[in-house]
């Protein structure tokens, strides 16, 4: 999904640059070029950086017992 109309940002770019290391909204926007048009990307960038800097909750496998 494009998040970024200004510069054709995906939400996919966005992730990978926050594997690569970016941790804040201006990373993000330095690596990405995303949010520096008009601005109204800016929020939604904020909240995809949230998403994938929190925690991921560990799997739980269940064990069938027989």
């Amino acid at each position: 999904m494009i998040v970024c109309q200004c510069r054709r940002v995906s939400d996919r770019k966005v992730a990978a640059s926050v594997r690569k290391g970016c941790s804040s909204l201006r990373d993000v926007c330095a690596a990405t070029g995303a949010g520096r048009e008009c601005g109204c990307c800016v929020r939604r960038l904020k909240e995809l950086i949230e998403e994938h800097l929190a925690p991921q909750p560990e799997r739980q496998i269940a064990h069938a017992t027989a």
